[in-house]
């Protein structure tokens, strides 16, 4: 353990730097100001030259309290087998600091620093310059513009490939930790239901990584990523259930359908609401879905969002009527009725049509839609107990969440790039990003499996 006597000289020296900085921005502060008074300075470099300097004494108090009390506080400021002690330069909010540790050997010969794995870094970041860049690098467009937003913004000067390389460094482990994560609380006395929606949306990728994919008019130039989200909804004073806010749980993947359901399943228990609580899957017509729903949330009520059945109905109904004022015509009531009375009245009214025999089959074809999601299209009774008819979340979701940075002109990703900079947006989405870098975790060490090879 270190002696008393060593931790005097050790604080007289910290406190001896910090006196040096303070000193140092002072004396920047009197500069200033006299190059201002006598016009040799504006204000603009007057504004950057003092935050320089303010930036220079807060790291130099960052570095001390690295190399020091958050060491002591955290027991490893003197490891068992301790051999020596390293600086190292590494990030934190204020810009770069140095930062002293002892290191241990271990049986490999490699050396090992138990206060990085304590305090959290990351990458050569501290966990709150770590949260910083990758909250940046989500909410940019590309990792160059994060780097340009840094500086301006924060005084950080970061390169576009260290903000890379932490997001893929973490966003492995993020997702991980999202799925293992303990369960919100919800409210004793509060009637809820757990909504679920599904979707799949293209991500462009790199050539060698779209081997075995299908494009539908020539070469392929998407992977599909498969996007579902889970939320709890109250009724309101109407009787309507209403999306409760910060509840959301949403999950991004590549992988097979039965892994995304596993996925599903572990979010929706992080909601935290009791068993038996009703589940209500409001999504789209694909099969993939239903699938999902038949085999893993058997219990849950199906909904085929209402605009998605509407779109199949405005082709029914141009099959019968042909392009034109009278197909619209036709739309337009059978929306009406769909909505209000539910999709029984559509399908009996389109299979008694006096169709030539030429047509009928191709009218039985179109109606077969609305046969297989009969009991998903009970819009009357859906309406009447409050429950919800649009899947506008999930749509929303596959556009702000994915689209808005992996479908910018000239990208083209790796499934492991898209997926780490998507869960990264994802935590930020659902008010997890702080959550995730509260406490110490190795957040380097979590590996993703291979979903496609290139």
């Amino acid at each position: 353990m270190e002696t008393c006597r060593g931790r005097c000289r050790r604080r007289k020296k910290n406190s001896s730097t910090l006196d040096g900085a303070a000193a140092a921005l002072i004396a920047e502060s009197l500069a200033v100001t006299e190059g201002v008074e006598a016009g040799r300075c504006g204000l603009a470099e007057a504004e950057g030259r003092i935050r320089t300097a303010a930036l220079g004494f807060a790291a130099q108090a960052v570095g001390g309290i690295l190399s020091g009390p958050a060491q002591r506080a955290a027991g490893v400021d003197a490891p068992y087998g301790r051999r020596g002690m390293r600086t190292a330069k590494i990030l934190s909010s204020v810009g770069e600091v140095s930062y002293s540790r002892a290191y241990v050997t271990g049986k490999d010969g490699k050396r090992d620093f138990p206060a990085d794995r304590a305090l959290g870094i990351t990458c050569g970041c501290t966990p709150t310059a770590a949260k910083l860049l990758c909250h940046e690098a989500a909410r940019s467009q590309s990792y160059l513009q994060a780097s340009e937003n840094l500086s301006l913004a924060s005084g950080l000067s970061v390169s576009p490939s260290t903000v890379h390389r932490l997001v893929a460094a973490v966003g492995p482990d993020m997702e991980k930790w999202s799925l293992e994560r303990p369960p919100a609380a919800v409210e004793d006395g509060r009637e809820v239901v757990v909504c679920l929606e599904m979707d799949m949306t293209g991500v462009r990728m790199l050539k060698k990584y779209l081997k075995g994919a299908k494009g539908m008019d020539g070469a392929p130039k998407c992977r599909q990523i498969k996007c579902g989200t889970l939320f709890l909804m109250e009724r309101d004073g109407k009787g309507r259930y209403c999306r409760l806010p910060g509840t959301a749980v949403h999950i991004v993947s590549f992988c097979d359908p039965a892994s995304f359901s596993a996925a599903l399943e572990e979010a929706r228990l992080k909601l935290g609401v009791r068993p038996g609580t009703a589940l209500i899957v409001v999504s789209d017509g694909a099969e993939w879905i239903w699938n999902i729903v038949s085999d893993r949330f058997r219990e849950a009520t199906g909904i085929v969002d209402f605009w998605h059945a509407a779109d199949h109905l405005h082709k029914l109904c141009e099959f019968v009527e042909g392009k034109g004022d009278a197909a619209e015509a036709l739309f337009k009531e059978w929306r009406r009725k769909l909505k209000v009375y539910g999709v029984d009245c559509v399908i009996r009214h389109f299979e008694k049509l006096d169709l030539k025999k030429a047509k009928r089959k191709g009218l039985r074809e179109r109606l077969r839609y609305f046969r297989n999601h009969r009991d998903r299209m009970q819009y009357r009774r859906f309406r009447r107990e409050g429950w919800p008819i649009g899947s506008g979340a999930i749509e929303g979701a596959c556009k702000s969440l994915i689209k808005q940075r992996t479908d910018l002109s000239g990208q083209r990703w790796s499934p492991d790039g898209a997926l780490d900079i998507l869960w990264v947006r994802a935590l930020i989405t659902d008010g997890l990003h702080d959550d995730y870098w509260t406490g110490s975790r190795d957040r380097e060490a979590t590996v993703r499996e291979a979903v496609f090879a290139a």
